[in-house]
């Protein structure tokens, strides 16, 4: 069990996972849960693995005025329905696809962290015609890849199942226990800890394991070059004295080489930020959002 779950923080964290006013709707599919608020040119915020759409809400906040922001929470995600089946990445990227599809968006910007950043590059190497800019938040194409550079593409089921039965071998408290240590992990904040936590512990277990090897099994690397829209790919990276090898300059190099593939890619480093840098750096984060977007 703790090489499975040790197996799980080391992928999640490779590197390192109100309302506004005006108009607002909600809408229910059987592989997503989405609110709608603002309007303008469509925004579209797919959240990390386990966390709900509520990740972006400060996020929305801001951009809301301006923008129509279609937020999601992923079927099986902080107590959303899960899926009946998978597979489930899949699904979710088709879905996604319909969507913007059946509500006839145009000139969307993308924006997906951890599991929705590599969602979002899913769809952005399949839809040519509906996207404007795509921003990555703390995502690879190919995770593991990163973790073992002789990893091949391909769903293990074997390591799903077995990640499926630690999660099944812990009761509702050591499963919240556990999603408490993932939060302090992954996000610098701790006033957040315990909201990503609940998050998780909500989260339907099957969906949580097989979604992750979904995407560890997945490699994008190559199908990233026919991305011809803009790309804003901002990398997680904080100092920690326990790892000084992990420096802003591994990460960058990392990422670059992940990325090499697609030519229409920047990547920008966080200057003290984990996987939720978007909490950890929320000025930075904004900042570099606002400038990507607003140029021409």
């Amino acid at each position: 069990m703790k090489k499975t779950l040790l197996f799980q923080i080391l992928a999640i964290t490779a590197f390192s996972f109100i309302l506004i006013s005006g108009y607002s709707q909600s809408i229910s599919n059987p592989a997503f849960q989405v609110k709608v608020t603002g309007k303008g040119q469509p925004m579209l915020f797919i959240p990390g693995a386990t966390c709900s759409g509520d990740e972006w809400q400060a996020t929305v906040a801001h951009y809301a005025k301006n923008y129509e922001c279609h937020v999601f929470t992923l079927a099986g995600y902080a107590g959303a329905v899960p899926l009946a089946e998978g597979p489930y990445l899949d699904t979710f990227k088709s879905s996604l696809i319909s969507y913007i599809k059946n509500k006839n968006l145009h000139h969307v910007v993308m924006i997906g962290h951890s599991i929705g950043g590599f969602l979002s590059l899913w769809i952005a190497s399949e839809l040519r015609d509906r996207l404007e800019k795509l921003i990555i938040v703390d995502a690879l194409p190919f995770y593991a890849g990163v973790i073992n550079p002789n990893a091949q593409s391909g769903f293990n089921k074997d390591q799903a199942q077995s990640m499926l039965t630690a999660y099944n071998n812990m009761n509702d408290q050591q499963l919240k226990t556990y999603q408490l240590g993932i939060a302090r992990t992954l996000c610098a904040d701790s006033t957040k800890w315990d909201m990503i936590a609940e998050w998780g512990a909500k989260s339907d277990r099957k969906t949580m394991a097989y979604t992750l090897n979904e995407m560890m099994g997945n490699d994008l690397r190559e199908g990233i070059a026919s991305i011809k829209v803009p790309v804003l790919v901002l990398a997680a990276y904080k100092y920690s004295a326990q790892y000084p090898q992990f420096t802003s300059e591994y990460v960058e190099a990392t990422f670059k080489k992940q990325y090499e593939k697609c030519e229409t890619c920047i990547i920008h480093v966080s200057p003290s930020a984990r996987h939720f840098l978007l909490y950890d750096s929320p000025e930075w984060f904004l900042n570099e959002i606002d400038t990507f977007i607003q140029k021409l």
